[in-house]
């Protein structure tokens, strides 16, 4: 199964509540597709946690802990991955996206 790591970098180093939906908006990768998706950046666990339900429809949402140096599987829909499986990012495609500043 292909995987994407969305590596989300924010341009002014912060994030507000009332920027939420600007990001989610903005974020170059459908919520819907058939890669899991691994989420990275520095970002609130209210940030994650809103982008792990917006990209639910998705084979399965893990999020990157650089210390285990793998996406930690937080939802899935799939038999041979469940919470708390710890994904290898090596083979994943790439996506960079920095929010903030200029972006509508």
């Amino acid at each position: 199964m292909k995987k994407l790591f969305l590596d989300i970098t924010l341009s002014t180093g912060v994030i507000t509540p009332d920027e939420l939906q600007n990001l989610i908006e903005n974020i170059p990768v459908d919520d819907g597709g058939t890669e899991g998706i691994i989420l990275s950046g520095r970002m609130p666990v209210w940030a994650f946690a809103a982008l792990t339900h917006h990209f639910h429809p998705r084979p399965y949402v893990a999020t990157f802990d650089p210390r285990l140096g793998g996406g930690v599987v937080v939802a899935s829909h799939v038999d041979n991955l469940k919470v708390g499986d710890v994904i290898d990012i090596e083979d994943a495609d790439r996506i960079n996206f920095t929010f903030g500043g200029d972006t509508k």
